[in-house]
């Protein structure tokens, strides 16, 4: 049943698809690949790299681990940008434009979609949510398949983003860093 829920993401979605129309297929979805690409080599080399400076710094491995983890992230993430940027800018000269603000469009209201329905998840899950309020979030039209895509997003991430043999070999007393 369609109220007022549902004309609220639908204009989400479309403004998800504006940014996408002026940011272009390119820039969204290098950004896109930065961020995902930036957060796995960082899960997976923190430690690594973290491991090569302790003595010099004087600094705490939990330390230096944090600060290792976000310098891999956004060198991967910048790179990424910087690589879809360049080609943004080249699509004019590559006549490329028009499948560039259109894919923009296809992949910004994609990672709206995502967003949304993440938002979607953590507000049903929150306990103190009034209860009219998610009578009309359970009635909308577009909330209940969201938070379904939303279960798939976190399905798929907590199976594929660090393997479960090496997150114990990580993390054996289950402390929850990374």
């Amino acid at each position: 049943m369609v109220n007022i829920v549902d004309p609220i993401l639908l204009v989400l979605l479309l403004l998800f698809g504006l940014r996408g129309y002026f940011k272009g297929l390119f820039r969204e979805s290098f950004s896109l690949l930065g961020l995902i690409i930036g957060f796995m080599v960082a899960v997976r080399y923190d430690e690594p790299a973290a491991l090569l400076w302790p003595e010099s710094w004087k600094l705490s491995l939990l330390v230096v681990r944090v600060l290792t983890f976000v310098g891999l992230f956004f060198v991967v993430y910048f790179t990424f940008s910087l690589a879809g940027w360049l080609l943004h800018r080249s699509a004019k000269f590559l006549f490329l434009q028009v499948v560039n603000r259109i894919g923009g469009i296809v992949v910004g209201m994609g990672k709206g979609a995502a967003v949304l329905a993440l938002v979607i998840f953590l507000l049903a899950s929150f306990p103190l949510m009034p209860q009219r309020t998610r009578q009309k979030i359970d009635e909308s039209y577009l909330a209940p398949p969201l938070h379904h895509f939303a279960q798939g997003l976190i399905r798929i991430g907590k199976a594929n983003l660090v393997p479960q043999e090496e997150s114990a070999i990580r993390d054996p007393e289950g402390m929850g860093y990374f």
